[in-house]
């Protein structure tokens, strides 16, 4: 600024000097030299630290809604084909208040469910026979049981007769053993062979007693009691040695006895019939398979019937606006035969009662609100009175964020205040209000206008002036920030005086 002003000086005094060249001088006029106007030195502003009172507030505007409000829209592009309602209109929850041409998806529709229906008749069918099947397999798993048991228990005793007539066989092999009838045929051999020589001796004597009558009838007594004796020993001797023919034959028909003991043992031991235990197994697996349930496939049918059903009546619904709960229609923006966009709004329903305060805020100054924070409401007909309220509801992720009760509703991403007292007013919906809301409040505080407060580089400082005029840079550490006032929390102290830029 002080150079533009001698700038300007210069200047002017330039053109003054060349008009006085210009104009012819005489000898009474002198040249007149023209002042050089002095720099002017604007004054800076200058604050005092003041303590008292400083407030960090926001305020926003509002409109006055219902509490419960909601905007409804179809989910698909389509043609409107019927629009039930009107503003005004009362509607109950569940009614359909718009729909899109949807004559094909009715079709569709209809035809799933047809399919829907065959699909599980097929599953009720194939159920009830495996039901079936499953009470004959298990009674047929049942007899198989009870016949290898059985069988089981037939063995148990074939095994333990085997063993007694096993045991009986050798006892009466051991005790045929034990009875040697060799010994009684050498004996009856020996007999036979004495008999058979006193035979000899006694025809020897019996032919020289022959030569001489008187030894003749001695001779021939004795020869007829040898030969007695030897058809005796030899009748002795014939019978032993058919017994001892007969003991060995019989010994060997007790080992042959044991040895089918022993065999029958083997066999008896080494279990029931294999077909019968295969029999148990078999109806074993029948019952699983049958317990396991029916065919995958026909599950697996009715599940995908009822997929394409719940497709096709997502897309119906899609096509169709419901409304969420019983309310009052406040606005209608469908025309039957006109074009509809997908999740645009054109019907708003409320419910009657109760309203608050619906407001659409920036960011910033959600990030500063929390829920349950205390508000001041001031309507614009009405300056001079103010109401109090409450921040009840914050959009995701600020608070709670509005709750979607209904796959047609959009989320309400409105930042909601309630009366504390509405004073008896009659609130109109749509009215405006101004909103103001204390974020923090100190008191007893050092403060300074936000003017006075310079910042460089990051680096937040004053300068500050004493009493003979001195200046110097003073960093401060500062509070919360209203519109007028920032708290100084270090840095300076009360009184000072602090220099503007």
């Amino acid at each position: 600024m002080l150079k533009r002003l001698l700038v300007a000086a210069m200047a002017l005094a330039l053109v003054g000097l060349i008009g006085a060249c210009a104009a012819p001088l005489t000898a009474e006029e002198e040249p007149t030299p023209t002042p050089i106007p002095t720099p002017v030195v604007p004054e800076k502003p200058v604050y005092e630290v003041k303590r008292g009172e400083v407030v960090d507030s926001v305020d926003f505007l509002c409109r006055v809604a219902p509490v419960r409000e909601q905007e409804l829209f179809f989910k698909m592009n389509g043609r409107v084909a019927t629009v039930s309602v009107q503003k005004g209109d009362a509607v109950t929850e569940g009614q359909i208040l718009a729909e899109l041409e949807n004559q094909d998806i009715l079709n569709q529709v209809e035809q799933a469910r047809l399919d829907l229906e065959k699909a599980e008749i097929a599953l009720s069918q194939a159920e009830a026979a495996r039901e079936d099947k499953l009470v004959t397999a298990q009674r047929n798993l049942e007899i198989a049981r009870i016949k290898l048991e059985q069988a089981q228990q037939q063995q148990r005793f074939a095994v333990a007769q085997a063993e007694m007539d096993l045991q009986n066989a050798q006892i009466r092999l051991q005790q045929a053993l034990a009875s040697d009838p060799s010994l009684s045929l050498k004996e009856a051999e020996s007999a036979l062979a004495r008999a058979e020589g006193n035979l000899r001796q006694a025809q020897i004597a019996y032919a020289d007693a022959a030569q001489d009558p008187s030894k003749a009838g001695p001779a021939q007594e004795a020869y007829r009691t040898a030969l007695l004796e030897y058809e005796l020993a030899l009748a002795r001797y014939e019978s032993a040695q058919e017994a001892a023919s007969n003991a060995a034959y019989n010994v060997q028909l007790l080992r042959n006895a044991v040895e089918t003991a022993r065999l029958n043992l083997e066999r008896a031991r080494s279990g029931v019939d294999p077909i019968l235990e295969q029999n148990v197994a078999a109806a074993e697996l029948e019952v699983a398979r049958l317990e396991a349930g029916v065919d995958p496939a026909l599950e697996k049918n009715v599940a995908s019937a009822q997929l394409r059903l719940d497709r096709l009546t997502a897309q119906l619904d899609a096509a169709r606006i419901v409304a969420p709960f019983d309310g009052t229609v406040t606005g209608v923006l469908a025309f039957e035969g006109r074009e509809a966009q997908a999740y645009k709004a054109v019907i708003v329903i409320a419910e009657p009662g109760a309203v608050e305060l619906s407001c659409d805020i920036t960011s910033s100054i959600m990030d500063k609100l929390a829920e349950g924070m205390q508000a001041t409401i001031i309507f614009s007909d009405t300056p001079g009175e103010t109401l109090s309220g409450t921040v009840r509801r914050l959009p995701y992720p600020y608070g709670g964020g509005g709750v979607r009760t209904d796959s047609t509703q959009q989320e309400d991403k409105s930042t909601r205040i309630s009366f504390d007292d509405t004073k008896g007013r009659d609130l109109q919906t749509g009215q405006l209000a101004k909103v103001s809301v204390v974020i923090e409040r100190r008191t007893d505080t050092l403060y300074l206008p936000p003017q006075a407060i310079r910042t460089f580089e990051g680096r937040r400082f004053v300068v500050v002036q004493d009493e003979e005029g001195r200046q110097r840079r003073l960093d401060v550490k500062i509070g919360i920030t209203s519109a007028d006032r920032i708290e100084i929390l270090e840095g300076v102290e009360e009184g000072q005086v602090v220099v503007g830029p």
